[in-house]
């Protein structure tokens, strides 16, 4: 018999493997270009993270000297003597001014922002560069203060104070051992942000984002116009004077939460022929803790669009090598539908004359024939019409397909004739077959039609014989099961066969 050939389900199996196939190798793709643009994104954190780190080792080297030139023992006895109360608070504020003012302006033009005396006990005692203010304590708004005091040991960083951020310098003043207060120097971000965007040529730019919590702790309200909300998130802030120039991050509507601090980067791509790699590195503060992030944009140098490109082009091959696939997948099952379709029989769906000798092929195997004939067709038919003889056909074809094996091969043969070889089976083996095929037709209890019953012709294949002279011996003993009253199997008798040859 021919096995069931409805081979829609292999094929629909066979795109659905293709498909799962294709979608595993893209998100590998995919997985592979993450990494790479994590590992590309990930160098160029590390490179600017050790350029920040060194430029602030070059302030703190700034710092080290400049305090080593300007500051004496002479500052330390003023501050001494103020303190055991041998000069007046005003006499010594215009001492220091009159000595430092001139090397403040001086300074200043080279990027120091400010220069600040405090007393011992964290109190302001002298702005250098606004003069007029003086008195107020430092201790609530400036961690470093308390810790200068604490530890009486220069101190660096970064610091929101009550007039914004700035990187400080903190020097303790020791008059013959003695503690007689500090001095800051500090610096704006601005000056690292010219000199390392300098350094990039301009191919990188440098944010300082602050965490807005910590500037209300401590600055003056009326300063806090000068910063406006981040665009990744706005619980931090940017200066007003550069907000702008990092529209990348506004432009692409990258955001993220901020908090906790941690190092991170990304790739944001503004065109579809630019991308820029966005660094976030933590900006540790004077005392230790974490206050905002050095944001750093940088242009990439073409790694990030070669990776891209390249990721682009091998998807797109790999989409185009699925859909040719599927296309050919497609092609063979239409062709092979239409190679099954001529070789099955389409009243009863199996195989018809030209897809039996087609599965039986030209070899020399052995086969018991079983030639099979519905009795008296022609009666049903004149009797019950044509549509009940087709059904009765269909229900025959059925009963004898459900009793048979695998490897069995069934056909119609035309008409209401029937074959069915079974391969390698004696002579009695075929006789039980085709006994119990004929018994189950005979006890059979068709729709609307009375008393149907098969002939049976047996005859075993020879050696070298052909398969249409198989046929015509079965053919005979077809033709003795009808002549001895129909509903009866005849097998051919070998020695008659070979008395024949």
């Amino acid at each position: 018999m021919m096995q069931n050939k409805n081979i829609w389900p292999v094929t629909l199996l066979k795109c659905g493997a293709i498909v799962f196939v294709g979608l595993f190798l893209y998100l590998g793709i995919e997985y592979y270009g993450e990494n790479e643009f994590d590992a590309i994104a990930k160098r160029a954190t590390q490179t600017q993270k050790k350029l920040i780190s060194l430029e602030l080792e070059t302030f703190k080297t700034t710092s080290d000297t400049i305090a080593s030139l300007i500051f004496d023992e002479k500052t330390s006895e003023l501050m001494y003597r103020l303190e055991r109360g041998d000069l007046k608070p005003e006499a010594v504020r215009a001492a220091l001014l009159k000595r430092y003012r001139p090397i403040y302006e001086t300074l200043h033009r080279h990027d120091l922002r400010h220069l600040q005396f405090h007393l011992p006990d964290g109190t302001s005692f002298l702005r250098v560069h606004e003069p007029g203010k003086f008195g107020d304590s430092l201790l609530s708004i400036r961690p470093s203060i308390a810790k200068m005091i604490e530890k009486h040991k220069p101190l660096y960083g970064f610091e929101v104070g009550k007039y914004l951020g700035a990187y400080r310098g903190i020097y303790p003043l020791f008059y013959h051992k003695k503690y007689v207060g500090s001095v800051e120097l500090s610096f704006t971000f601005s000056v690292m942000k010219r000199v390392l965007e300098n350094v990039s040529k301009g191919q990188t730019h440098y944010y300082l984002a602050l965490n807005l919590d910590r500037i209300k702790e401590s600055a003056d309200w009326n300063l806090l116009h000068v910063y406006r909300k981040c665009h990744v998130d706005p619980k931090f802030v940017i200066n007003e004077n550069v907000v702008d120039s990092c529209k990348v991050l506004r432009e692409t509507g990258f955001r993220t939460n901020l908090l906790p601090y941690r190092e991170f980067s990304v790739i944001l791509q503004p065109s579809p022929d630019l991308y820029k790699i966005v660094s976030f590195i933590p900006l540790k503060m004077i005392d230790g803790s974490y206050g905002g992030y050095y944001i750093v944009i940088h242009k990439d140098n073409g790694a990030v669009a070669s990776i891209a490109s390249m990721i682009a082009v091998i998807k797109m091959a790999l989409v185009l090598t699925v859909l040719v696939a599927l296309v050919l997948i497609l092609m063979l099952h239409f062709y092979r539908m239409r190679a099954y379709t001529a070789d099955i029989d389409p009243l009863t769906g199996v195989y018809n004359r030209r897809g039996c000798m087609r599965e039986l092929g030209s070899g020399d195997r052995r086969y018991a024939l079983i030639f099979i004939d519905i009795d008296r067709f022609k009666q049903i038919n004149d009797t019950y019409g044509h549509e009940k003889g087709d059904e009765v056909i269909k229900t025959v074809a059925r009963i004898i397909a459900t009793h048979i094996r695998k490897e069995d091969i069934f056909c119609r043969y035309g008409g209401d004739e029937f074959l069915l070889f079974v391969a390698n089976a004696t002579t009695e083996q075929a006789h039980i077959i085709a006994e119990k095929l004929r018994k189950h037709i005979d006890i059979h209890r068709f729709d609307g039609v009375e008393n149907v019953t098969v002939s049976i012709g047996i005859a075993i294949r020879q050696r070298n014989e052909s398969i249409g002279s198989l046929i015509a011996r079965a053919d005979k003993s077809l033709y003795q099961a009808k002549s001895e009253g129909r509903n009866r199997v005849i097998v051919e008798d070998e020695q008659d066969f070979k008395k024949e040859e």
